[in-house]
């Protein structure tokens, strides 16, 4: 579980620029009204949105620095926090929170995503030892965090805003992404990255992937915006390309070309602006 829990996506995406303002560890701006997405010193995007009673934190990230006083900074209103999967990643400040949202097929992976062995793991692969300054580490209380179980189909009432949960197994048996019905937003953690991986262990099949791209696909004029994990927002038809990578691969009637990395070794497929890394084994 621990080797597991250490084969978690790294992609080198551009720094973000535009209206992005430092925040020391974090770096923060706006992408929509009311909707932050938080930087993780490069590793990956969190994002809080902000509903006229309620705002609601997507994601956790690594859990090197003090998240808990940064979102306060953004937001005074209650919060609720989701994972959209468990990786360390994305579930490694939970201990910063009294009570957090996770699909129960992942609870087990952002439990063991929640320990200062993990955190530090996180720091030595995908930060390569970088740690933040004295000042911006977290200094309060280690929560012993309450998970609570997410359903499909599950909508929270932000206050003029309502986040449904879409359950989309294929990255992880428990990865959602949340559909933010008023503004047409959707936040889909590892699910709709340009380069989703699909090889490591606890991945589900490629076919079962497929599903969850295809019941995003039938609901695509329901949103215009993809907010992805990693890399920047995306036009929502980028799941065409998705749906189309995944079906070429099942047919195999797209190229696969091998592909390395620190978690292990696969094969990678590409169509349009979508690249899917896969087992082979695993179909």
């Amino acid at each position: 579980m621990k080797k597991l829990l250490l084969l978690i996506l790294i992609i080198a995406f551009p720094a973000i620029k535009s209206s992005a303002q430092n925040a020391g560890w974090y770096s923060v701006k706006e992408v929509a009204p009311k909707v932050w997405q938080i930087g993780d010193h490069g590793a990956d995007n969190m994002y809080l949105i902000e509903g006229n009673d309620i705002a609601m934190l997507v994601d956790t990230g690594l859990g090197a620095a003090d998240l808990a006083s940064l979102v306060k900074k953004l937001s005074s209103k209650p919060l609720i926090i989701v994972n959209t999967h468990g990786h360390m990643d994305h579930a490694g400040a939970n201990y910063q929170f009294k009570k957090v949202y996770v699909h129960p097929r992942d609870s087990a992976a952002a439990r063991a995503s929640n320990t200062t062995q993990s955190r530090q793991g996180s720091s030595n692969t995908m930060l390569q030892g970088n740690k933040p300054a004295e000042a911006e580490v977290y200094k309060g209380k280690v929560e012993h965090t309450r998970l609570v179980d997410l359903k499909d189909g599950t909508i929270f009432n932000l206050g003029g805003r309502h986040i449904e949960v879409i359950w989309t197994p294929g990255h992880t048996p428990g990865e959602i992404c949340l559909l933010d019905k008023e503004n047409k937003l959707l936040f889909t953690g590892d699910n709709n990255n340009t380069l989703v991986w699909l090889f490591l262990g606890n991945c589900t099949p490629l076919h079962e992937y497929l599903l969850s791209l295809e019941k995003q696909a039938k609901r695509i004029s329901e949103f215009t915006t993809i907010f992805p994990g990693h890399g920047e927002p995306m036009p929502s038809d980028f799941i065409n390309d998705q749906v189309a990578c995944v079906k070429g691969i099942l047919d195999k009637k797209l190229e696969a070309k091998p592909y390395k990395s620190f978690a292990g070794n696969a094969m990678v497929s590409i169509s349009g602006r979508a690249s899917v890394a896969f087992n082979p084994d695993n179909l």
